[in-house]
């Protein structure tokens, strides 16, 4: 009976985890008034990702960022603090691969 009780708890505690995330597909409009002849951004400039002490792939915070409704992000991954080193190494002489850099 315990067994069986633990397994209905873990499953309903795993459908409460996924299930804010199932639906979130919306984005959500943040609205700030421009100031005459600017732009204003939503921006956050301060993330994490598993390449330091992260929790979430960097693609990850991208989506988070467009659901919350932000235009900008900063990933600012710390290259001195590596936690998950041994599960994703890192070398820091490869190119990114991302817009043409080389």
């Amino acid at each position: 009976m315990k067994k069986k009780l633990r397994m209905t708890l873990a499953v309903l505690i795993l459908v409460l985890l996924v299930s804010p995330l199932a639906g979130a597909t919306a984005r959500r409009e943040l609205n700030f008034p421009d100031i005459l002849g600017y732009k204003t951004l939503k921006c956050d400039l301060h993330m994490h990702t598993v390449f330091s002490d992260g929790l979430v792939w960097p693609a990850v915070r991208v989506d988070e960022a467009w659901r919350e409704g932000l235009d900008v992000i900063s990933i600012t991954d710390h290259i001195e603090y590596q936690p998950h080193k041994q599960d994703i190494p890192t070398n820091h002489n490869r190119p990114s691969g991302y817009g043409g850099f080389r």
